[in-house]
């Protein structure tokens, strides 16, 4: 974050989307015609090509982030590979809209997306930012219901999508993973109500920003000096995040660097006294 009103959070910033070899991405249409498109899918039968060894366990294997296949078998793991083939798309695109009705669901495997809804002012609040790893439109594919959220890439990202039906007969077909499906849905939730609490807790805008800082530190990483987070949102997104103006986030951002409890260094920030943000939060007693 560079302190500048608006700047990007960002030690650099990425020009117009690279073109890639693999196939792009601008949108939930695109997306079903990839999956569907999928040669292996349509003549799936019984059994599925032999699982190369080692391909999960290597160091750039695509899948090493994704907590779906844990504990499934190299065969089944092989099979949703063949399944859910990979491609990139492009910085800011659209992945899927809230509303749309679920065709897909996505294993992001490289980048970044944003995650977002309007409110019924037409207010954009932020819900987060999905990392390598991580499920998208997983809650309305085995619901069925709309998507709650719009997915935006950030930058350029790889993505699997895998047609709704398909991911369903997959979980028919492997109990186990109807096991990390649930602990996924249950971390979505968490994440939620960790969020309301900020929103509907917190009774100022500055309480709301370093409540947020605390929760980002819990995750970030422990040094001598102090917390130190990673931040690839815009002022104005992590306005959208707490539900106060661009405006706001640069002043009290601004206000916690002169008390010398965050540092900026690009898209590094440094929290160097837990306790000090926690009592500018009000969640601690002097």
């Amino acid at each position: 974050m560079n302190g500048k009103e608006g700047m990007p959070i960002m030690e650099h910033q990425f020009g117009p989307a690279r073109k890639q070899s693999q196939a792009s991405c601008s949108g939930q249409d695109c997306l079903l015609e990839n999956a569907e498109n999928n040669p292996i899918r349509k003549s799936r039968g019984a059994e599925a090509r032999p699982h190369s060894p080692g391909r999960r366990d290597g160091g750039n294997a695509p899948w090493k982030d994704s907590t779906l296949l844990n504990c499934l078998s190299p065969e089944a793991i092989g099979e949703f590979e063949l399944l859910a083939t990979p491609f990139s798309c492009e910085g800011s695109a659209v992945l899927f809209r809230e509303g749309e009705q679920p065709g897909t669901v996505l294993f992001l495997l490289e980048g970044r997306v944003k995650l977002s809804f309007n409110s019924v002012e037409g207010k954009r609040l932020t819900l987060g930012v999905a990392e390598p790893g991580d499920i998208l439109g997983l809650a309305a594919a085995v619901s069925g219901c709309p998507y709650e959220v719009t997915a935006e890439a950030q930058f350029p990202s790889k993505i699997a999508p895998l047609p709704r039906h398909t991911f369903l007969d997959f979980l028919s077909r492997y109990p186990v993973v109807n096991q990390n499906v649930a602990r996924q849905l249950s971390f979505e939730y968490k994440r939620a109500c960790d969020q309301l609490r900020i929103l509907g807790l917190a009774l100022t805008a500055q309480e709301k920003l370093a409540r947020l800082l605390l929760e980002w530190c819990a995750e970030g990483q422990k040094t001598e000096r102090g917390a130190r987070i990673h931040c690839s949102l815009t002022h104005g997104e992590i306005g959208e995040y707490i539900g106060v103006a661009r405006e706001t986030v640069s002043r009290t951002l601004s206000d916690l660097r002169n008390r010398e409890l965050v540092e900026q260094h690009g898209s590094t920030m440094l929290v160097s006294s837990l306790r000090g943000l926690a009592i500018y939060a009000g969640s601690v007693d002097l």
